[in-house]
């Protein structure tokens, strides 16, 4: 197959890619906040930040990385599929690329909290405007997973039920933040987020495993 270089280069680079882009993620949106903000006491989250600015600056830069890993890793998974989903993998960038600029513009808000750090009942509005915009982005999140998934079921390079997690991911990640947004809450959320795992599931499959490559002989 005259593309198989390119496909096995794009896994290599996929299994450098998704460790790098988890801790990045795992540190900018869980680590960070964690550390520094309580919504529910604005004084004591601007002091927080205060004390420990650089870590906040560090959260802030992560999320861009992690943006901008987003873009490599939808250059990557183009490369791996696009000889033979063309529409898909069309898809799955389209959606890629609308949720990265929500994303990275929602950390403007975070820039600016760090210009009214004397004003806290500002710093947690603002720090909730932020987390609105990632919300958003999240749907665009779960958007490109369908088409992945079912990139995934198609090829023989992977077992179809990696892509079935990977559609289950999606639908978690979207139907969550529409949830967010309608005021539901209570275990629907939390059945909505343990879906999510399924993503991860892929990312461990190409880590440990990579392509079943024989299969396309």
């Amino acid at each position: 197959m005259h593309t198989l270089p390119q496909q096995k280069n794009a896994v290599k680079w996929l299994r450098i890619l998704y460790p790098l882009w988890a801790v990045l993620g795992m540190f900018s949106l869980l680590y960070v906040p964690s550390q520094l903000i309580v919504l529910s006491d604005p004084e004591l989250t601007a002091s927080n930040i205060l004390t420990d600015e650089m870590l906040f600056r560090l959260g802030i830069a992560g999320s861009l990385i992690t943006q901008l890993f987003s873009v490599a890793a939808v250059w990557f998974l183009y490369k791996l599929f696009y000889d033979a989903y063309k529409d898909a993998v069309l898809l799955m960038a389209i959606f890629a690329f609308l949720g990265v600029p929500i994303a990275m513009l929602s950390t403007a808000d975070q820039l600016m909290v760090l210009e009214v750090l004397d004003q806290p009942d500002q710093v947690v509005s603002l720090l909730k405007q932020s987390s609105s915009g990632t919300i958003i982005a999240t749907i665009f999140w779960g958007l490109w997973l369908l088409p992945q998934g079912y990139m995934i079921i198609s090829s023989p390079l992977f077992p179809r039920v990696i892509g079935w997690f990977m559609i289950l991911a999606g639908a978690g990640y979207t139907i969550s933040a529409f949830a967010y947004f309608l005021g539901i809450k209570g275990i629907l959320i939390d059945v909505l987020d343990h879906l999510t795992f399924g993503e991860v599931i892929w990312m461990l499959w190409v880590l440990i495993m990579g392509a079943r490559w024989k299969a396309l002989n």
